[in-house]
């Protein structure tokens, strides 16, 4: 049973029976609970003040640690006065609870304000997963946090380190999330434009001399966006499991005069790797492995930049901390300026390194019962702009799809495609040729 708490006592049930292609190994967990309020508060992660969504009175909110084969249940209150709420747990696969993906108007009703949800699910693989707010443009807000899953106690993976820590990488604008949304409808089309900061786990810096920046409104000595820091102990090796939820920017992130081995991709064991930078793009998750081997009597940077733009959004700065040294004491180096912005060929280099490991290997099967083409376009609908799969645009519902499924009520499903559309006779045909057996 699925079961919304409060005011507006929504309910309903929802029995689904998924078939899956691939056999899970049971693996029996215990149960984790977590007690969530969402809700607007002002904050300064990079110096400027605007109204951000925390969690619980933080963002990114609290991660979620559990072990392969737990339950979470999160216990969540929507203290939003005016807006509704939805959560989804990026990467998990919700196996047997698809009613709980978070993602609204698909999968569930959105929460009312003043309502409470309880989000039941099996977190039924190892890896580094993220959450975030599925409701309109939230997420840009700061409604976001990290999943880590470990491996059941006594089991191994295929590398080791001495600790483990999560780092979630995001841009930042000044702009309310109201001004985003509304210049992406608007007519003609209006883009916000570069991100003000790059921030690394909630924290970044914006230059507060900037013209006609408001004195009241940005404060470099406020202690909330002072440099996030990474503090490490000599000659240890750490698992960084860092995520990316930018709204528009592909990132490299870079640790000063340090190689990182990378061993996880997206919730998948890779074969190991050895990267000075990492690029990472939006809703990707990576595992690295970084050994403080360098100098401890001083600290360094870690930098994160925008690349594939031309941007002039400054990078983001962290400080590498070897202990004993002062957390804030900044390294005695000038910042690593990073990778030019246009230099494709070490994305393409990791991009081809990324191999299963051996040992874990899920192999497809040999033939399909059906060939999917899903062209992903810009189309032009009523004057705007619009995003489209299989020249189909996504229109909110009034009944999430899934239940509607269940329920057999068609009418929430739009039969007319968009006014203007893609050329799917040329598509297939190249698909076709593309892969034509041999």
């Amino acid at each position: 049973m699925v079961e919304f708490l409060g005011g507006s006592s929504m309910k309903f049930l929802a029995y689904f029976v998924f078939v899956c292609w691939f056999t899970v190994p049971p693996v029996e967990g215990r149960v984790r609970h977590y007690k969530w309020e969402v809700k607007y508060e002002f904050k300064s992660p990079d110096c400027y003040k605007k109204l951000a969504i925390t969690i619980n009175g933080r963002t990114p909110g609290p991660s979620i640690i559990a072990q392969q084969g737990d339950t979470i249940t999160v216990e969540l209150k929507n203290s939003l006065l005016t807006e509704n709420v939805a959560i989804h747990w990026h990467g998990i696969r919700q196996i047997g609870t698809p009613w709980f993906d978070g993602t609204e108007g698909v999968t569930q009703y959105p929460i009312l304000p003043g309502d409470t949800f309880v989000y039941k699910f099996v977190v039924d693989r190892p890896g580094t997963y993220l959450y975030h707010a599925h409701y309109g443009m939230q997420r840009e807000a700061g409604l976001y946090g990290s999943i880590c899953v470990s491996l059941p106690d006594g089991e191994s993976e295929p590398f080791s380190y001495d600790y483990d820590k999560s780092i979630i990488l995001t841009d930042w604008y000044h702009a309310s999330r109201y001004q985003q949304a509304a210049g992406l409808s608007s007519i003609p089309f209006v883009w916000v434009g570069e991100p003000q900061s790059i921030l690394i786990q909630g924290k970044g810096r914006f230059d507060c001399s900037t013209p006609g920046i408001q004195a009241d409104l940005c404060s470099a000595t406020n202690p909330e966006c002072t440099p996030y820091v990474l503090t490490v102990i000599p000659r240890k090796t750490y698992r960084l499991r860092i995520g990316s939820l930018t709204a528009l920017s592909a990132l490299s992130f870079e640790i000063e005069g340090h190689n990182m081995t990378v061993v996880e991709a997206d919730g998948h064991y890779v074969e190991h790797f050895v990267v000075k930078n990492l690029f990472i793009y939006f809703g990707e998750t990576y595992s690295v492995l970084v050994t403080a081997d360098q100098d401890p009597s001083r600290n360094y940077w870690a930098s994160v930049k925008i690349v594939s733009r031309n941007s002039n959004t400054t990078n983001g700065l962290a400080i590498f901390n070897y202990y004993p040294n002062h957390p804030q004491r900044n390294p005695p180096t000038v910042p690593p300026p990073g990778p030019h912005w246009n230099d494709i060929e070490p994305r393409l280099a990791q991009s081809i390194a990324i191999k299963s490991h051996k040992g874990y290997i899920h192999p497809p099967p040999q033939t399909s019962d059906r060939v999917i083409i899903m062209p992903n376009t810009q189309n032009r609908i009523n004057d705007n702009v619009r995003w489209s799969i299989n020249n189909v645009s996504y229109n909110l519902p009034h009944t999430p799809y899934l239940i509607a499924l269940k329920h057999n009520l068609t009418h929430a499903f739009n039969p007319f495609p968009p006014l203007e559309g893609y050329d799917f006779a040329n598509i297939v045909e190249i698909n076709s040729f593309l892969y034509k057996p041999a």
